[in-house]
């Protein structure tokens, strides 16, 4: 039997596969050229971790509920660091840029 925990990180890991991998990109697109919702649900990692949660806890014959929600919130959470580390490294290396634009100039 599966404990809830590791339930949840697989549901996680299951929905950022689904909505951020370079190898469904294409069924993410083919999907919203069919139905704008469909789109989003499979581009939102919140939308998409309740839908991966339930399918998950009804595999493990676990709460749907409770897993989904779990898995909804930690896919935010992960999407959201994620995200920030981006922008921050994006950031940093555009600074990195101007110094060394400013040291040739120099």
């Amino acid at each position: 039997m599966i404990s809830l925990t590791s339930a949840a990180i697989t549901s996680v890991g299951l929905t950022l596969i689904i909505t951020e991998s370079f190898i469904l990109e294409f069924a993410r697109e083919y999907i919203s050229k069919l139905s704008d919702k469909a789109g989003y649900l499979v581009k939102c990692p919140m939308c998409m971790g309740v839908w991966t949660g339930v399918g998950i806890a009804l595999f493990y014959s676990l709460d749907p509920f409770v897993l989904a929600m779990i898995t909804s919130v930690c896919s935010f959470i992960v999407m959201s660091c994620m995200n920030t580390l981006s922008y921050l490294s994006d950031f940093l290396y555009l600074k990195i840029e101007e110094v060394e634009a400013v040291d040739e100039e120099a």
